[in-house]
């Protein structure tokens, strides 16, 4: 399925019914909602009108060990990656009990978000749906629809604008939607593992129509910024505490790595598929006619890496001003590649480059002194998910041990108060572009995203780019993913 439009709805636009009560916090358990009876009134004054709820949406990860498979396979659907590579890549989460972190971060982010919109008066339940395991989108939107929602907002966990990162999600919503829909959302009959695969699970319930929009990528957002500023001089403190002067330091940025292709259609422009005014959903409307929220002109619109380097050019001064140092290296680099060797994804690899370092060198062969310690910030990624763990944690880790050179990783931003402020703002922005409001976001890079809801030229999964092979896969598979 394409889906073009920023907006996913059913089949009518009758008023949605409201909810006003909040869920019970329970961390241990997601979704983690208790909505039962919750549908009523919503005040007029709720800054998130409106909306019913709001669904956190995430990648997902197993949650005990006969999870892992099926996960991984869900991850991999469509890629023929052989269980044998599968069963190589599960080893990863041995050390945690067969569960990934990534469904804690997400519950401890849920109820950072609930508390925090509470304070801002809003009344709006909030629950979790993941792409790849259970709660399933379609699983949550029917826990929310079951209480009478009938308009959800969604939040990615992801912060970056690209195909993996925003309109695969939207996808993702566009199916699930169809799934309630036609009441086809329950369990398959046929095991869990089935239910897994159709990415559905259980009661389910008569057909139900749902409208779900989603926020734009919120990179550029003050606490994001503020939250990594943070946790950089925080790691560069650890070092110092091991005799390494922050002088000698080299701060080594980290982001996913996507495939080039991926990267070459992830920012939007103004071609003959970015038309604004029409969805594959809805169809066309007036000519001309942008939604709200839609900037009118996408020419700051950035790609994935771009995005990446407009962050680290406003992020690292500000270190440095922190630090009390005339100027910080620092350098953008990669992990988490999943794809066959063959294919060309983003790099250097992170321990290409720690390697390199410690020889007296970039990977492209440019100068530069081996660096008395390095601070590794997952910049890129927004909470501690099996990815950080394993890659930064593990193996970058274990990398720069072996060089001999002293190591810091920096925290993700997770529920660092000022990043979750930013995210309200996401939420209430969107709001305020739903109830036809000009909406002009701010931004701490100077560059785009600056829309508020997604344009439909953006984040094009793009084509197969060949060319010469990349670094070997850490991860021993042809494209699973690990969160």
């Amino acid at each position: 399925m394409t889906d073009a439009a920023a907006s996913v709805p059913g089949t009518t636009q009758e008023a949605p019914a409201r909810l006003d009560a909040r869920p019970t916090a329970r961390p241990d358990t997601l979704p983690g909602a208790d909505l039962a009876g919750a549908a009523a009134s919503l005040p007029a004054t709720d800054p998130l009108a409106p909306y019913d709820a709001v669904l956190l949406l995430s990648y997902g990860g197993p949650r005990r060990p006969e999870d892992v498979l099926p996960f991984m396979r869900n991850a991999t659907a469509g890629r023929g990656v052989p269980d044998s590579r599968l069963l190589e890549v599960s080893g990863h989460y041995q050390g945690f009990g067969g569960a990934s972190p990534i469904n804690a971060c997400n519950a401890e982010l849920r109820d950072a978000l609930q508390a925090r919109l509470a304070e801002r008066g809003s009344t709006l339940p909030i629950v979790v749906g993941n792409r790849n395991w259970h709660p399933f989108v379609s699983q949550a939107l029917r826990e929310l629809a079951d209480a009478g929602a009938r308009r959800v907002l969604a939040l990615p966990t992801a912060a970056f604008g690209s195909y993996s990162g925003c309109r695969q999600y939207r996808e993702d919503l566009a199916g699930a939607v169809a799934l309630l829909a036609d009441g086809a959302d329950g369990s398959t009959g046929e095991g869990f593992e089935a239910d897994a695969a159709a990415r559905v699970g259980g009661d389910g319930g008569g057909p139900v129509e749902v409208t779900v929009d989603k926020t734009r990528p919120y990179y550029n957002t003050p606490g994001l910024l503020q939250a990594n500023i943070d946790a950089i001089v925080e790691a560069y403190g650890a070092l110092a505490e091991q005799g390494v002067a922050a002088t000698e330091v080299r701060l080594v940025l980290v982001t996913h790595s996507i495939p080039l292709g991926m990267e070459a259609g992830s920012a939007p422009g103004e071609g003959p598929e970015s038309t604004h005014g029409t969805s594959d959903v809805d169809g066309p409307t007036e000519t001309g006619r942008r939604e709200p929220g839609v900037a009118a002109d996408l020419s700051t619109e950035v790609s994935y890496v771009a995005q990446h380097e407009a962050l680290a050019a406003v992020l690292v001064p500000e270190v440095a001003r922190r630090l009390g140092l005339e100027r910080v290296d620092a350098d953008l680099v990669y992990c988490s590649r999943s794809g066959p060797p063959q294919a060309r994804w983003l790099e250097p690899d992170v321990n290409d480059h720690l390697e390199a370092l410690a020889a007296g060198h970039l990977t492209d062969g440019s100068p530069a002194g081996r660096p008395g310690g390095v601070v590794v910030a997952p910049f890129g990624f927004i909470s501690d998910h099996m990815e950080v763990v394993f890659d930064l944690d593990t193996e970058a880790a274990q990398t720069a041990s072996d060089l001999g050179m002293p190591y810091a990783r920096a925290a993700t931003v997770g529920t660092h108060p000022a990043f979750v402020d930013s995210l309200v703002d996401i939420l209430v922005e969107r709001a305020a572009a739903a109830r036809g409001e000009d909406v002009r976001p701010d931004s701490t890079t100077g560059v785009g995203p600056f829309h508020t809801v997604c344009p439909d030229s953006c984040c094009r999964p793009g084509t197969r780019h060949p060319g010469r092979p990349n670094r070997p896969n850490h991860h021993g598979t042809d494209g699973a993913g690990l969160r």
